[in-house]
């Protein structure tokens, strides 16, 4: 079996939680902030950029829940999986780095996926409940990236320290960095880098773009060379 194939075979057992995880949160956080000013938008790229676009004080619980939601869905889709046989083959067979890779990869297609989710309830509110008309942007793609790649920027840093200290470190850490992120916006602050609204230059944002990338391949690097030389992951 391929590294894939075991890491998709073994998602399948959770993949119940998954979903409700990539429902829930993003369906909460758009209930919390219906009342807010983004959803009195006319149009849906008006709510899109109100809603995504940076934090503010009427919808920051939208952000803190969606952030929430996300350090959840890690705790799922990168859970230990050491207990399977499939698993521990693998280790015997010391082919961790293909394995990792896989996972690392999972997590890649889970954020996109958790994202889109947050789109799409969000803008199914607005379409259905707020009775909005549509309308498309394409600012809105790189909203989309931005967000995409920022939250997996956290999820490698998460996945950085579950191997290299401790599963209740990575998630103090990552849970401190989304809140103060949320509640205090600030250059000095990875998530303010997914706020297209605060990263207004254009330079500024594929600049931020490109060093995230970097660090998220740096960081997988050293996740790879930890796992080879541990037991499991």
């Amino acid at each position: 079996m391929k590294p894939m194939d075991l890491e998709f075979t073994l998602i399948k057992m959770d993949i119940k939680r998954i979903v409700i995880t990539c429902l829930l949160f993003p369906l909460l956080g758009t209930l919390m902030c219906s009342w807010s000013e983004a959803f009195s938008s006319q149009h849906l790229s008006e709510l899109f950029a109100r809603l995504f676009g940076a934090v503010t004080t009427s919808n920051w619980m939208y952000w803190l829940m969606i952030c929430f939601g996300y350090v959840v869905l890690l705790q799922i889709v990168w859970k230990k999986r050491d207990q399977y046989f499939e698993h521990k083959l693998f280790i015997l067979l010391r082919d961790t780095t293909s394995y990792t890779m896989a996972r690392l990869l999972a997590g890649v297609l889970f954020t996109v996926g958790y994202v889109l989710s947050s789109f799409l309830i969000t803008g199914g509110f607005g379409l259905f409940v707020s009775h909005m008309a549509f309308s498309f942007d394409r600012s809105l793609v790189l909203m989309f990236v931005g967000i995409a790649v920022n939250l997996y920027w956290h999820a490698s840093v998460w996945m950085l320290l579950n191997v290299y200290a401790t599963h209740h470190l990575a998630n103090v850490v990552i849970l401190a960095l989304f809140f103060v992120g949320v509640k205090m916006p600030t250059p000095f602050i990875p998530l303010y880098y997914s706020m297209a609204d605060l990263v207004r230059s254009s330079s500024m944002f594929w600049s931020a773009l490109m060093v995230e990338l970097l660090s998220i391949v740096v960081f997988g690097y050293w996740t790879i060379k930890r796992v080879k030389h541990a037991d499991y992951i």
